[in-house]
């Protein structure tokens, strides 16, 4: 009885301890799956994704650079782009085909979303024509530009970035260039770019923590897989560390430099004040009215002091105001009066008085003749910079300030003799809208006005014939000849403005080594015979008075530009009148100088001596209008030309198109291009020879790694040494010392598949290291 209970309790007991056992195997089979799945999908996910975000990152980073030259619509763009790669990027770990077809079709329909001048139409109705596929292309396609090549170039500079920083030592590299990138722009442009470089760090620092843990899982698979199951725990470390980094640079208080930077050092041994540039703009002085010049070569931009003109200088596109205004004008600052030989000086004892109410100025044409009309122009000007300015620019003859937003010092006094609107001191100003009466260029009355005598003219005129009585000979002798057929003072004027342009090229770096003339105006005529808007300005004016002309200099800004326009122009738009509406912007390039000719009763008319400026004027109704060509004849004339310059960019597009997709073939295609480039290498080569030769390169692989070999050691001696320092790879080390020694010393001819395998066998090791 016993024995036939103890039978079926035994066989109970080991059913349900069998029964226990299986449900706790496979539990654990369970918990391991489990542990298994988020091992690889940390693995695939961190260690050979997540550097493709901070690619992303990185890249945001560097666009900022053009913050101040790209549209809203293209940050849009790219902003949106950059995020769709960063999910695909994340998404997909292998589909390469798939992640780059997203990606472009995202590029292409974000430019569509953005661009301002897509509009859907439909296809073409008739497949066959080719005048319609053109229209289709020019609707649909040239429309795009320029946002779908910076969506794409983006989205391959993000995949360039990812490649390049597969190892610390490319990483770094990557890192180091686009800090110092930034750094320029911060140091040298109107940026604050701080927090974008220290962006860039928290990636570049994140980026190296992947690149790390990578190599610990190739060289150490076991110790990933323990860290690996603590995926927080893991991640949660670097993540303090990097932003305490961050942080304490970023809220440490700024101590002044202990060493001078070199720039600095090199522009302050050239006599120039360096301007402080970090977000501060900088003030406005300095040497040249248009230019900041002193000697050597300067950057463009307004001045104050004009006592000494000339030398040469760099253009500084950084922009300074917007302007938004019913028509594009100049933009008027102030004017000199008295010339030295050497520049330009301000007059003494000028009456200024501030502002009437309403902020009227109370500025007027001299004995105003009942022919001349004006143009009322509003403009609102928008500081983009943080400089203090001297005065306020306007379209000619400000009437009215109607708007002005600037700190206490913004007190300002009006100069009604040269039209002047000055601060009592230099002012820092957000924006300001002017209205300014602009006299219209009628061409006939002016030819027409009266000559001013000093007895009947309603200005004093000594101070604008003003001439010193240093200036040669030569220079008057010139100016007669040039106006020879010149019958009144307009015709005269605009003879001088034809020849200046005409005669002497434009050149911002003129050879001053040329100069031997005490005299500017006759050192540019004479002896340098190119230069930039002061030599051309200043010999116009000196010129002008030489023959009894009154005339004065004077210095602010051209126009600008709008974008709008001009990429209206880009794509084959026609501009109904380029000189009207718009909001343009002003950049430091864009400082100038012109002159202006009194005639009575019309008061102060610019006039444009540099070759290849025009200063635009607003002229009467009844005046005589330019010549317009027929649109439909000029797409006859002009057809080529306007495929050519629409179909143009499609070129450069079509060959990154052609090297992308080649790229993506011979990475999918990389095993059999690396076999063709073996062929190639070691064609005639025996296997054995082959073995020798990878043997070589794995050496001097290990030498790079810190594995040298002492003088003493056999080869053998060196890979026991190193199996000992790497435990887990002395299987490796023995596997191929085996196979290289059977190929070096052995009597028969290996196979091909031993070279085969040896490769193999090294590049694992190499990996491995």
């Amino acid at each position: 009885m016993g024995l036939q209970l103890g039978f079926p309790l035994g066989r109970l007991a080991r059913g349900a301890g069998g029964g226990i056992g299986m449900n706790g195997s496979y539990a654990g089979l369970q918990t391991k799956s489990k542990s298994r799945w988020g091992i690889e999908f940390w693995g695939s996910l961190f260690l050979d994704r997540f550097h493709r975000l901070f690619a992303v990152i990185i890249l945001l980073q560097l666009i900022q650079c053009f913050q101040d030259y790209w549209w809203d619509e293209t940050y849009s763009v790219l902003y949106g782009i950059l995020a769709v790669t960063a999910v695909c990027e994340l998404a997909f770990a292998r589909r390469y085909g798939i992640r780059l077809a997203l990606e472009a079709v995202a590029a292409v329909v974000l430019a569509a979303s953005y661009s301002p001048l897509f509009e859907w139409t439909g296809w073409p109705e008739h497949w066959k024509s080719q005048t319609e596929w053109n229209l289709f292309y020019e609707s649909h396609v040239a429309s795009l530009h320029p946002f779908v090549e910076l969506a794409i170039g983006a989205v391959l500079a993000v995949h360039v970035l990812s490649w390049i920083g597969r190892s610390r030592r490319l990483m770094l590299v990557i890192l180091m260039t686009s800090v110092g990138v930034m750094a320029a722009f911060d140091s040298f442009f109107p940026f604050e770019l701080w927090h974008n470089i220290a962006w860039i760090v928290a990636a570049g620092l994140g980026w190296l923590v992947v690149l790390h843990l990578r190599e610990l899982r190739a060289r150490h698979p076991d110790s990933w897989a323990a860290l690996a199951e603590r995926p927080i725990e893991l991640a949660l470390p670097a993540v303090i560390v990097i932003a305490l980094l961050l942080l304490s640079g970023i809220y440490m208080p700024r101590a002044p430099a202990l060493l001078e930077d070199p720039y600095t050092i090199w522009s302050e041994a050239q006599g120039r004040e360096v301007p402080s540039l970090a977000g501060e703009g900088g003030i406005l002085g300095s040497s040249s009215s248009s230019v900041n010049v002193s000697s050597g070569s300067a950057s463009s931009g307004y001045g104050r002091d004009d006592r000494n003109i000339g030398g040469g200088f760099d253009f500084d596109y950084s922009p300074v105001m917007t302007v938004q205004t019913n028509r594009r004008s100049y933009w008027r600052g102030e004017t000199k009066a008295v010339y030295t030989g050497k520049g330009w000086g301000d007059r003494r004892g000028i009456q200024t008085a501030p502002l009437a109410e309403g902020g009227l100025t109370h500025f007027s044409i001299p004995g105003k003749a009942d022919g001349a009309q004006t143009e009322k122009i509003t403009q609102t000007v928008t500081m983009l910079r943080k400089d203090r300015l001297p005065v306020l620019f306007s379209a000619g003859q400000a009437s009215r300030v109607a708007v002005l937003e600037s700190d206490a010092n913004g007190t300002i006094l009006a100069n009604a003799e040269e039209e002047e609107l000055r601060f009592r001191r230099p002012a820092r100003v957000q924006t300001y809208t002017l209205e300014s009466e602009v006299t219209m260029l009628d061409k006939t009355a002016l030819r027409a006005a009266a000559a001013p005598s000093p007895d009947t003219a309603s200005i004093d005129l000594a101070p604008y014939l003003q001439l010193p009585d240093s200036l040669p000979d030569r220079v008057k002798a010139l100016a007669r000849e040039v106006t020879a057929s010149g019958t009144n003072e307009f015709d005269k004027a605009a003879l001088l403005e034809d020849y200046l342009k005409n005669t002497y090229p434009y050149n911002n770096k003129p050879d001053v080594s040329k100069q031997k003339s005490a005299d500017i105006t006759d050192a540019f005529l004479f002896e340098i015979k190119e230069g930039y808007c002061d030599y051309y300005s200043t010999a116009f004016v000196v010129m002008a008075r030489s023959l009894g002309i009154p005339t004065r200099w004077v210095k602010g800004y051209a126009s600008g530009v709008d974008p709008t326009k001009v990429d209206t122009m880009r794509f084959g738009g026609v501009l109904v009148d380029p000189d009207g509406p718009g909001t343009y912007t002003v950049r430091n390039a864009d400082a100038h100088s012109w002159a202006e000719v009194y005639f009575e009763g019309y008061g102060w008319i610019p006039f444009e001596p540099t070759s290849g400026f025009s200063v635009p004027l607003p002229v009467p109704s009844n005046a005589a209008a330019e010549p317009v060509t027929d649109p439909a004849a000029a797409d006859e004339t002009d057809g080529a030309a306007t495929k050519a310059t629409s179909f143009g960019w499609a070129v450069p597009v079509a060959g990154a198109v052609v090297i992308l997709a080649a790229a993506v073939i011979l990475f999918r295609k990389r095993k059999g291009a690396r076999k063709l480039w073996n062929r190639i290498r070691y064609a005639g080569a025996s296997p054995d020879q082959r073995i020798i030769r990878e043997m070589e390169r794995l050496l001097r692989f290990l030498k790079r790694r810190g594995l040298k070999r002492e003088e003493h050691e056999t080869m053998r001696e060196s890979f026991r040494r190193w199996g000992e320092k790497f435990s887990s790879l002395r299987t490796d080390f023995d596997g191929i010392l085996v196979r290289f020694e059977t190929a070096r010393y052995g009597n028969q001819t290996g196979a091909e598949s031993d070279a085969k395998d040896f490769a193999a066998a090294v590049e694992r090791l190499r990996k491995a290291l």
